[in-house]
């Protein structure tokens, strides 16, 4: 059964009797097991190092035992650094979700804390930043919640904070119920809640809505809503103010040059429209602001509202700020008691309080109709003065002359000769 001269040969070491085979088979035994007790040392080296890049593992003074149970529990909870989440949004762009650090809430739940978030988003290839203290991100629904300090940049042209926001990324639609404020180069927004709509590159501002652009001013307790690739704000039941000067309008729609600005270009008011200067009211259903020319523009049922208690009307206004003027045309109508102008044109010149009348003025007291090519209603003095072609009729009788006073105090007129003047007529004797 044993080869008794091969066992002899192999400890008196005469010969190696080990056939070739057999001798081919050892070689290859050993180098395998050389190679595996090389090789496993690196490999545990190498998965080690793999962890401390990957799960960024947090070195302390615990135990061998705790810091496995805390590695356990950050693979279990979802526990890492520095990551970047990939949101794809409705239009098929990818949208980014950073942090410092990422705390799964509970363990498959896709709910993550977060420290210092970071977002960005793609409006229109315009870029859209937002950042915060603190926040959560909902992966199940792609929504994302900012606490504290929270700051958002549109496109570099728009600084807007607040203290708590919520943006879907799935839905491309946010909001926040705490006050927001918004910086321009050259002015400002606030309100006390918004929503944003990125389909519609607009934001809504709710409640106390605060505009300033310059030495302009627009209040508004409703709402009103900023659209950014327009250049455009439109504010319900607001009061644009400049000066002493106020435009109100059931809805205004106001264009900037830029946001990035904030200079206001040119405003129209919509619906019943209204401007307060000193002691006059002016209403209309329309109106148009122009900012270059500081001229305000009225349309349809235009009204004048003075404390003299005269009232004037007309279909079209024009009201020029510097030069401090209100022209009224087409269908122009003077009241006061029983006293009544009418004239295709007139100017209000604010600083003499007196009206300039153009075009065949007509002057209508208790009966009598005084007539002219032009005149002058002295607000202060409450009487008018008609000149060039005058004629005074009543009753039949024609009488006329080189110049007229109507007194709106007694309700009459009376011709008066300039020198060298004549005044003629035709009297009816009852």
């Amino acid at each position: 059964m044993f080869e008794t001269h091969k066992i002899d040969a192999f400890f008196s070491g005469e010969q190696n009797l080990l056939d070739k085979q057999e001798i081919i088979y050892t070689t290859r035994r050993m180098k395998v097991v050389r190679f595996f007790r090389l090789f496993l040392p690196c490999l545990t080296a190498l998965l080690l190092g793999l962890g401390v890049m990957l799960f960024d593992f947090e070195t302390n003074n615990d135990s061998s035992i705790a810091l496995a149970d805390k590695d356990r529990i950050y693979f279990e909870k979802f526990h890492i650094k520095n990551t970047v989440f990939e949101i794809t949004d409705l239009d098929n762009k990818y949208s980014t979700l950073k942090a410092d650090t990422i705390d799964e809430v509970s363990s498959g739940t896709k709910l993550y804390n977060l420290t210092k978030p970071y977002a960005t988003s793609t409006d229109k290839n315009k870029t859209i930043t937002l950042n915060a203290t603190s926040g959560q991100y909902n992966q199940n629904t792609q929504e994302l919640t900012l606490n504290t300090n929270v700051v958002a940049n549109y496109n570099e042209q728009m600084e807007i904070t607040t203290n708590s926001g919520v943006y879907n990324f799935a839905k491309d639609f946010g909001f926040g119920n705490e006050k927001i404020i918004g910086n321009g180069e050259k002015g400002y927004f606030e309100a006390d809640k918004f929503t944003f709509d990125k389909k519609k590159s607009e934001i809504t501002l709710i409640q106390n809505v605060f505009l300033k652009s310059g030495d302009m001013k627009l209040n508004s307790p409703a709402k009103a809503i900023l659209f950014f690739d327009k250049n455009k704000f439109v504010s319900d039941n607001a009061t644009i103010t400049k000066n002493k000067d106020t435009l109100y309008g059931d809805t205004i729609e106001v264009h900037f040059k830029d946001t990035k600005n904030f200079e206001i270009e040119k405003a129209s008011s919509i619906g019943n429209t209204s401007i307060t200067s000193e002691d006059k009211i002016a209403y209309a259903d329309r109106g148009e602001y122009f900012a270059k020319e500081e001229i305000i523009k009225l349309y349809d049922n235009v009204k004048i509202i003075d404390k003299s208690g005269y009232v004037a009307t007309s279909d079209y206004g024009v009201y020029d700020s510097k030069k401090q003027t209100f022209t009224l045309e087409k269908n122009v109508k003077i009241s006061k008691e029983n006293n009544v102008v009418t004239a295709p044109r007139a100017i209000y010149f604010q600083s003499k309080n007196e009206f300039r009348l153009y075009d065949d003025v007509k002057v209508s007291q208790d009966g009598s109709v005084a007539t002219a090519k032009s005149g002058v209603y002295y607000i202060k003095k409450n009487i008018a003065e008609l000149e060039h072609n005058v004629v005074i009729t009543k009753d039949g009788n024609i009488v006329r002359g080189d110049k007229a006073i109507s007194d709106f105090n007694t309700s009459k007129s009376r011709l008066v000769a300039k020198k060298g003047g004549r005044i003629s007529g035709k009297l009816i004797e009852k």
